[in-house]
């Protein structure tokens, strides 16, 4: 099977799949995604919070170097 296949039997897959009646949407339904959102915000404020420790030692050293520099040139 050549990619261009397998790429075509993907995508009649997944359009087959959102053409049946079980994602089928009446305008009366909505999706709940506050709880996914928590989620994402979570893992948002994670991983800033893990680059500013990565940034904060990186950022004293150089301050430092600069000192040492200013201090004894």
């Amino acid at each position: 099977m050549t990619k261009n296949t397998k790429l075509k039997t993907i995508v009649v897959a997944v359009l087959a799949a959102s053409a049946s009646p079980a994602f089928a949407n009446d305008g009366s339904s909505v999706v709940d995604v506050s709880g996914a959102l928590t989620i994402v915000a979570g893992i948002t404020v994670a991983v800033a919070a893990i680059g500013a420790a990565k940034l904060a030692p990186a950022a004293t050293a150089v301050a430092f170097k600069w000192a040492k520099g200013a201090l004894f040139s």
